[in-house]
């Protein structure tokens, strides 16, 4: 293979990586070594970078950062440019996955002060999104808000539909936590042209499963039913396991809300197991305290104790780490 040829097979799998993720990665997987061989480190960095993000949007977290992990040495080595901001903040994103919050924060913030040549707008975009998603999960809804719009600022001129689609869906599951019910629906609809026309079907999936949710909240049991089962097609159609489990912990939910607990306890369960596997321990607690609600719904108070306690242990490992004056200070920087 030549170096032209190379490169085209790399452009080909960045193109792929969010629609077929397990083409990207085969391209990449062997375009990573002849890389190697032709002396091109930057070439080799953008393989490992879609690599990672291939097995990232698989939900094999181990794989991630072991591909990540080659790409930390390698930039020991040599300058690796905009992909040294790439694996940086992959490395954050799968860290805040697996609820280990402090170092997705100090990852996402040195996003924020590394030079232009070792990241481009994209990553730092990126960068602001995961900070926003860090606020929500410790319930500081209006600056994870802030961060999101300043994300959406700094995105306006760019073309990655696809970036643009993510910052929208973030932006909603703010306002739905805020309570803005009507404008979060204004916005995931907005957003679902962008992400069709990117072909992302990750937030196809999130943005049925956030309609699905206000659906839910505003008691509309039949729409919610309908708008969460397409986000579980798309999700198991695509192999996106921590956004299924979401999806059937919302599923459960609105199980709940019938009084079908047969049906939530089992796609709950289901969910759990999921989230368990991958170590999302954010998703783990709000699983718990809603199998908590239905076990004690249908009598069995020993079984709803213990999902409790597993609740209130998970929370008290994720409050924990929440790092007030870190957080504070973060705030200061939006200013």
């Amino acid at each position: 293979m030549t170096l032209a040829e190379l490169e085209h097979n790399l452009n080909r799998a960045q193109k792929f990586i969010h629609t077929q993720s397990g083409e990207a990665l085969n391209l990449a997987f062997s375009a990573r070594d002849l890389a190697r061989g032709f002396a091109q480190p930057k070439l080799e960095a953008k393989a490992l970078s879609i690599c990672a993000i291939a097995t990232f949007n698989f939900g094999n977290n181990d794989d991630t950062l072991a591909y990540l992990s080659e790409l930390s040495t390698l930039a020991e080595q040599h300058d690796i440019g905009e992909y040294e901001g790439k694996a940086i903040c992959l490395y954050a994103q799968t860290q805040y996955t697996l609820g280990a919050y402090h170092l997705s924060r100090d990852s996402w913030n040195r996003c924020l002060t590394l030079p232009d040549s070792a990241i481009d707008l994209e990553t730092r975009v990126q960068a602001h999104v995961g900070l926003g998603q860090l606020y929500y999960a410790h319930e500081h809804f209006q600056t994870a808000l802030a961060h999101h719009r300043k994300a959406e600022d700094l995105a306006a001129g760019s073309e990655d539909y696809h970036l643009q689609g993510a910052i929208l869906i973030n932006i909603a599951a703010d306002l739905i936590a805020c309570g803005q019910l009507d404008e979060a629906y204004a916005v995931l609809k907005g957003a679902l042209p962008l992400v069709r026309a990117d072909q992302s079907y990750r937030n196809e999936a999130e943005i049925y499963m956030h309609m699905g949710r206000i659906q839910l909240l505003r008691g509309e049991l039949e729409l919610a039913k309908m708008s969460l089962m397409v986000a579980l097609k798309i999700n198991r159609l695509h192999i996106h396991q921590w956004s299924e489990a979401n999806t059937l912990l919302t599923l459960g939910e609105c199980h709940i809300a019938k009084g079908d607990y047969s049906h939530a306890i089992e796609e709950l369960t289901t969910a759990l197991t999921t989230a368990t596997a991958l170590g999302a321990r954010h998703l783990q607690s709000s699983i718990h305290l809603i199998l908590a609600q239905a076990c004690a719904a249908i009598g069995e108070p020993a079984l709803a104790e213990q999902h409790q306690t597993a609740y209130l242990n998970l929370r008290q490992q994720i409050l924990a780490e929440r790092h007030e004056t870190q957080l504070e200070t973060m705030e200061l920087n939006l200013v």
